[in-house]
């Protein structure tokens, strides 16, 4: 049961690692109190949008409830897999003072970037009928410790692997679009 929403929180959250990739690649620090703020954004966003997700499902059939959360999820999948075969990631850099510092207004900002996908996943998530607050957790942590373990990453696996970035958002929109199909069917 758990597995599904670490399933979901991880799909949502590879973009993160990918930001977090390039910041360690760049060698850009983040102070605690970015991370907490962060954290809160997108725990707050999840939190929101999967209870809209819930909210929508109660006016809608529970058939079309599973029809539509699913496709919310295949649709954010197969957007992810064509991010990652047109090869064109354009990096947005919060470091906006180009400090190799993240700020607390800088950290807000990346946090509210980072919360779009988590919010989408979260509102097919409470759509298809995946109430838990444990999502919304799952995502503000392995959003804040995927931006975070980018230094680590970017010095052990993608440089000495090769590893192509555009990989990662192909792996996640195919988690996504397994998770969607997967709910369809059963």
């Amino acid at each position: 049961m758990i597995l599904k929403y670490v399933l979901l929180a991880l799909s949502a959250s590879i973009d993160a690692l990918s930001l977090g990739i390039t910041y360690g690649i760049k060698k850009t620090k983040m102070s605690k109190a970015a991370n907490i703020i962060i954290f809160i954004i997108v725990l707050c966003c999840s939190t929101i949008a999967i209870l809209l997700g819930h909210f929508l499902s109660l006016l809608l059939s529970p058939t079309f409830s599973v029809l539509l959360g699913s496709s919310l999820l295949i649709l954010l999948g197969l957007y992810n897999i064509y991010k990652g075969l047109k090869k064109s990631n354009t990096f947005i850099n919060f470091d906006v003072d180009n400090s190799n510092y993240i700020d607390n207004k800088e950290a807000a900002a990346l946090g509210l970037a980072v919360a779009v996908d988590a919010s989408c996943v979260s509102m097919g998530a409470g759509i298809i009928g995946y109430i838990s607050f444990i999502l919304p957790v799952f995502m503000a942590v392995f959003h804040t410790f995927f931006v975070n373990c980018g230094n680590f990453v970017a010095k052990s696996v993608v440089e000495k692997l090769n590893v192509p970035s555009n990989i990662l958002s192909i792996f996640s929109g195919t988690l996504l679009v397994l998770i969607g199909i997967f709910r369809i069917i059963f």
